[in-house]
């Protein structure tokens, strides 16, 4: 038989260690993390896959001026002016071009007419000419038309060391037409003289069918009559043509028989109509700053009245 104080103190002991079997430990404490503190980065240049190529060459042709040899035959003349920014030289030529005049293709072709080297950094200019036959160009003959229109189109290419380039060019220029004086004779006047000499007077028209005036400098002749020479001779005396006018002049002959037969003086008195040739070079003065003079050779013929 227990003892009722050790039954109490064993009951004590039981309901402890009922009461520690049953209790949930506590879960461990994390200790506390630390702050996170921001990561130091290094900023680098933005990186150029393509940088930009340097500037293409610059060029612009002009029409600089006109020769002339006569009233057809010309020569053109223009420029080209190029500017090359780039470091490092760059070679041009022209591929293509053509030359119209009144909008119809004078000449062209597609062989190089035109070589050329432009420095690093530098500017320079080019003279291109072409010779021109405005009476076989197309567009001329005798159209009525009082200006030439001149138009050149070329294809320039440009060569450096990474890329090539090619730039169309115009230039294009005006000029008024020059036409040559117009003869004709209006009548032929035969005055008797003594046995050897005989004059002759042939009245002459002179026609301008230019916008301005002209003037003849001089003249040398030759005339004949029925298939014979009857005289020649120079004439120094200027003529005023107005624009789009004419002019009534007569030139003063002497017929020299001396060394001809006398037949021929008494056929030509009493001759009431001849067949005659007028030729000759005459020297022409005009207005215009590209052909202020030229010389042209006239050869007219046909039927006239001899006046008594």
């Amino acid at each position: 038989m227990l003892h009722p104080t050790l039954f109490t103190s064993l009951g004590g002991v039981l309901l402890l260690g009922v009461s520690m079997a049953c209790a949930t430990p506590a879960p461990p404490v994390e200790p506390p993390q630390p702050p996170v503190l921001p990561v130091a980065t290094l900023s680098s240049p933005p990186r150029i896959e393509n940088p930009d190529p340097e500037p293409d060459p610059q060029v612009q042709m002009v029409f600089d001026r006109l020769e002339a040899q006569n009233t057809e035959h010309i020569t053109l003349y223009f420029l080209l002016l190029v500017d090359n920014p780039r470091s490092g030289s760059a070679s041009m030529g022209i591929r293509r071009w053509q030359l119209m005049v009144n909008g119809l293709i004078q000449d062209k072709g597609a062989d190089p007419i035109f070589t050329a080297e432009v420095a690093a950094a530098a500017s320079a200019q080019f003279p291109l000419q072409f010779a021109v036959d405005l009476g076989a160009s197309a567009g001329s003959g005798e159209a009525e038309f009082d200006t030439y229109q001149i138009t050149l189109e070329t294809d320039m290419v440009f060569t450096y060391a990474d890329a090539n380039a090619v730039t169309h060019l115009v230039a294009e220029a005006a000029f008024p037409r020059i036409r040559e004086p117009q003869f004709t004779v209006t009548t032929i006047v035969v005055n008797q003289g003594d046995l050897i000499n005989t004059r002759l007077k042939v009245g002459l028209r002179i026609d301008n069918p230019n916008q301005f005036p002209l003037q003849l400098s001089a003249l040398a002749y030759q005339f004949y009559g029925d298939e014979r020479f009857w005289a020649d001779g120079n004439d120094p005396t200027i003529r005023h043509i107005p624009a789009m006018g004419s002019a009534q002049t007569q030139i003063s002959m002497v017929m020299n028989f001396i060394n001809m037969n006398r037949k021929l003086l008494e056929d030509i008195i009493a001759a009431k109509q001849i067949y005659y040739r007028f030729t000759g070079e005459a020297a022409v003065l005009t207005t215009i700053e590209y052909l202020p003079q030229f010389s042209m050779d006239f050869d007219l013929s046909g039927n006239s009245v001899v006046v008594k």
